[in-house]
């Protein structure tokens, strides 16, 4: 007789089902699944690096705009030192020719059965002291000279500018290429990064997004307060009030609002940083320099904590980096790299220092 088969425990398959579901979870976490609290690590990390590879895309922008205005520049000078030189050979001529028919005329009513094909006038240093030219001959032809003198002396200076703004376009033209090549890489790591942001991390990293912006708000509100309070003049310049044609600029970004991010075009209908606060303030009337570094350095600064609508605040050296429309409330609007259009944000980063538009 067979006996029936005995039944586990109920606490045994309790353990052995609790001991499969840790070893899934353990396999899980091994094979790269990470818990909540390497999300969060992953994601600040993930943020730092699109925040600096925005910047050194906006950076090396603003830096190939400049290259290209100082190739553009050394071009057009190139050309008017060529200009220069054809007039500066005219004159030459103009002047040669005056001098050799002053004394061919002069030998015609001295010759005696010789002609004028015969005579040698590349010396006429020396043909003005023979004793055949009356002393008001020799001084017209003289001054006449003298002007030849002037002018192969200005058709040496204008052919040596020429070859300084030759070779200086040449430069700017490596540099060009040069900050192409860097840009695209800088790029292509940028979307590498991007790729990176996908399912639980994509929202992890907006999370993380949002708390820096938070952040950033709360710090600049804090100091306006405490700087409010204190009467601190260092910290409200006394620069006058925002010009008043602040809200029509902050009408034309709120309305270019998803435009893609380009260098090229950039200033419409893409854009890039500085062309979008350029097109901004153009539409409302008031020209502005074109790249950030120029904006910053033209425009009088302003305290962060004494942003108003339609100041611009910078990033990087010098504002070099990048540049954006502040409109009020801790929010700004930029051309961003990252976001690949023009967005509205709130205000992220390290930002170096703020302008006004007067």
């Amino acid at each position: 007789m067979t006996s029936a088969p005995r039944r586990r425990p109920f606490a045994s398959l309790v353990v052995s089902v609790a001991l499969i579901v840790t070893s899934v979870a353990a396999a899980g976490t091994a094979s790269g699944a990470a818990p909540p609290v390497d999300k969060q690590k992953q994601a600040a990390e993930l943020q730092d690096q699109i925040e600096a590879t925005d910047l050194q895309i906006s950076g090396l922008a603003e830096s190939l705009l400049q290259a290209e205005a100082r190739r553009d520049a050394a071009q057009a000078n190139a050309q008017a030192a060529e200009a220069q030189i054809a007039d500066a050979e005219q004159e030459v001529s103009r002047v040669l020719g005056l001098v050799q028919e002053n004394l061919a005329s002069l030998y015609r009513r001295t010759l005696r059965g010789q002609s004028v094909g015969e005579m040698d006038f590349s010396a006429t240093v020396d043909l003005l002291k023979r004793s055949q030219y009356s002393q008001t001959q020799a001084n017209r032809d003289t001054e006449l000279l003298d002007q030849l003198d002037v002018a192969e002396q200005d058709l040496a200076v204008d052919r040596d500018n020429a070859s300084r703004a030759r070779d200086a376009a040449a430069t700017e033209s490596q540099q060009i290429s040069e900050a192409k090549t860097a840009l695209e890489t800088a790029r292509a790591d940028q979307q590498a990064i991007l790729d990176k942001v996908k399912g639980e991390l994509a929202a992890a990293v907006a999370a993380e997004r949002a708390r820096r912006e938070a952040e950033a708000q709360a710090k600049i509100a804090a100091e306006t307060k405490t700087a409010a309070a204190s009467g601190d003049a260092e910290r409200f310049p006394d620069v006058g009030p925002p010009n008043g044609s602040a809200a029509q600029a902050i009408e034309y970004a709120r309305q270019a609002i998803g435009a893609g991010y380009s260098t090229n075009p950039r200033m419409g209908p893409t854009y890039d940083c500085s062309g979008l606060t350029s097109s901004a303030w153009r539409a409302a009337g008031v020209s502005i320099p074109n790249t950030s570094g120029a904006q910053y350095a033209g425009l009088p600064h302003v305290s962060l904590d004494a942003l108003q609508p339609g100041d611009l605040i910078f990033w990087g050296t010098g504002g070099s980096s990048h540049v954006a429309l502040y409109i009020g409330g801790g929010q700004i609007i930029d051309a961003s790299s990252s976001q690949n259009a023009v967005s509205l944000r709130g205000i992220w980063g390290s930002p170096i220092g703020a302008a006004r538009v007067l």
